[in-house]
């Protein structure tokens, strides 16, 4: 790869992590092949900063994809240098083994809104009549997923993956083709916001959460979940997307009166994480310690909840699904990082 060529992946990096629709935190991955070599976004760190930080790691994909073949438990290890400081992105063997030079991985918000929902796979026949595509069930990120995309794609390559409940990936061999795919789809799956404005009540807020453990959430715009009962009704329900689960728990709650506020409290006093609280009519209420990250989440997730009709069926991650990605170690691993860098 010539530097000119380094410089607009990275260049391309940058610009898809600094557009909140397509990455928010540390999510999302880019990676680009050279002869036997991967080069992937490391685990924790925040594309947006790609061209200010050394964040890609090299990988051999070619060991990488037989330990694949031959069901090693971890085919990683037989492929990177452990000794390194920075480890590979969680979603390393899915870009290894997609037949592309370029691989780009974004948690897109409007395709969220779509792969949630229970019938989306008829609408998209018809939206992406002339596109190569294939949709692949919810897996866990990372070894699982990969694993459900060599069975789903066996026989043919598609240039576009759409995950449910989780995102989209698309593969090229050129990068301007790369960034016009996932251009394309943001662009077909756009629908507009069917939110109105909100006037929140800041002294109202602030005197509901004083002296406790919780704040107003800094996103005005994520407060809008706490005013549309649909809204509510899904927040509550369950788990849309990995990173929700990750950065949040598998909690939100809704209470009305301060005084509930404090039996809550109360109740979770022996307890490590607490929930983000929805307050009908008033606001979002998270705790002081929440990260950076965690904040985005929620934003992400009313940005997701505008999107999808109204009356809309879901496919919600359930318990099992949530329970294996609370106490990911690798998870953690990104988490950890996160909180060092903030």
């Amino acid at each position: 790869m010539t530097e000119k060529e380094l410089n607009k992946f990275l260049n391309a990096s940058s610009e898809i992590g600094k557009n909140f629709n397509l990455i928010q935190g540390a999510g999302g991955n880019t990676s680009y092949k050279m002869n036997d070599s991967l080069f992937i976004k490391a685990s924790g760190f925040k594309l947006k900063n790609s061209l200010k930080e050394n964040m890609f790691v090299e990988v051999n994909y070619k060991k990488l994809n037989k330990a694949i073949i031959n069901n090693k438990l971890d085919p990683l290890k037989y492929a990177w240098n452990s000794s390194q400081k920075i480890k590979p992105s969680i979603e390393t063997s899915m870009h290894s083994i997609l037949p592309f030079k370029y691989v780009f991985h974004v948690h897109c918000l409007n395709t969220i809104s779509w792969v949630v929902r229970r019938n989306f796979e008829s609408e998209f026949k018809n939206i992406f009549s002339n596109q190569n595509y294939e949709i692949i069930k919810y897996t866990k990120p990372g070894l699982a997923l990969t694993r459900e995309i060599k069975k789903t794609i066996s026989n043919h390559y598609p240039d576009i993956l759409f995950l449910k409940n989780h995102g989209l990936v698309v593969g090229s061999e050129n990068i301007d083709h790369a960034l016009e795919l996932i251009l394309l789809v943001m662009n077909k799956l756009n629908k507009d916001q069917n939110d109105e404005c909100i006037i929140l009540n800041d002294k109202k807020l602030n005197n509901f959460t004083f002296d406790t453990p919780y704040r107003p959430i800094s996103y005005k715009n994520a407060h809008k979940i706490a005013f549309k009962k649909e809204y509510i009704d899904i927040a509550l329900n369950g788990t849309l997307f990995p990173d929700q689960v990750v950065f949040l728990g598998n909690s939100i709650c809704s209470i009305n009166t301060k005084q509930e506020l404090k039996l809550l409290i109360n109740s979770l006093k022996n307890s490590k994480y607490l929930p983000i609280i929805i307050v009908p009519n008033l606001g979002i209420l998270v705790p002081k310690s929440i990260s950076e990250e965690a904040e985005e989440i929620i934003l992400a997730l009313q940005i997701i909840l505008s999107k999808i009709p109204k009356n809309e069926k879901i496919n919600f991650l359930n318990q099992a699904e949530e329970n294996e990605l609370l106490n990911w170690e690798a998870e953690q691993y990104r988490l950890n990082l996160n909180n060092i860098k903030n």
